[in-house]
């Protein structure tokens, strides 16, 4: 399959084309600095901007299925634990601007006008109402939610743009997540119940994205929560 990733140079997008090309898909890597994405085999690169319509538009081409892993970023020195872990997405949240609502309705447009049908995006369980959650995990999430209550609103806008499009879309929520190794033993189902206090890896959550676009039918339409 042919599989387009958008911020494909973020913690969760490099793992998702790594994925992707691991199962011999060929992938389309959209970032503002394709530079930094290293070659490879059926890999190819193009620069765009998710904040800007057209370079989106021309970007999105010649594929079957758009995962995006877009999302509000922190700069922190490469290899320390700020780079690595969730309390830098937690500092990229308390100011998120609007990256994903803008960014996702571009997207979602960029799509509609390519003729391409699926769509694939990331967001967080911090969306979920809690109603599939245990007692102990729903104050947790409620904790999340006014923490990060910019990010929360942004990304919201974001999944109510995606669900009320055109096009076939799973949205997919994963709990925290850190830069550790994939174990694919991962919980991921529409309403999953899964823990707020146990962490997901990166590349746990790529392989449910790369799921998601690929070879999960039944998710069609649907929010599924990843998690453990």
């Amino acid at each position: 399959m042919r599989i387009t990733v958008i911020g494909a140079t973020g913690a969760t997008g490099r793992k998702v084309v790594e994925r992707a090309l691991e199962l011999g898909h060929e992938v389309v890597a959209i970032a503002r600095r394709p530079e930094r994405i290293n070659p490879a085999e059926r890999l190819n690169t193009r620069q765009a901007d998710v904040l800007d319509a057209t370079s989106i538009w021309k970007a999105i081409t010649d594929t079957e299925v758009v995962i995006s892993c877009i999302g509000p970023t922190k700069s922190s020195p490469a290899g320390t634990f700020m780079a690595k872990s969730i309390p830098n997405a937690i500092a990229a949240n308390f100011s998120p601007g609007t990256v994903m609502s803008e960014g996702t309705q571009n997207i979602v447009e960029a799509c509609e006008r390519n003729g391409v049908q699926r769509l694939v995006m990331q967001s967080g369980i911090g969306l979920s109402d809690g109603r599939e959650l245990t007692i102990g995990n729903r104050c947790l999430l409620g904790i999340n939610r006014h923490i990060l209550s910019k990010a929360i609103k942004d990304k919201g806008i974001a999944e109510h743009t995606v669900q009320h499009s055109n096009l076939n879309w799973i949205i997919v929520r994963p709990t925290g997540m850190t830069d550790t190794d994939a174990t694919l033993s991962y919980i991921a189902a529409p309403g999953a119940r899964i823990s707020m206090t146990r962490t997901l890896s990166f590349a746990d959550c790529a392989d449910c994205l790369v799921r998601a676009a690929t070879s999960e039918p039944d998710w069609d339409r649907t929010i599924v929560n990843v998690g453990r």
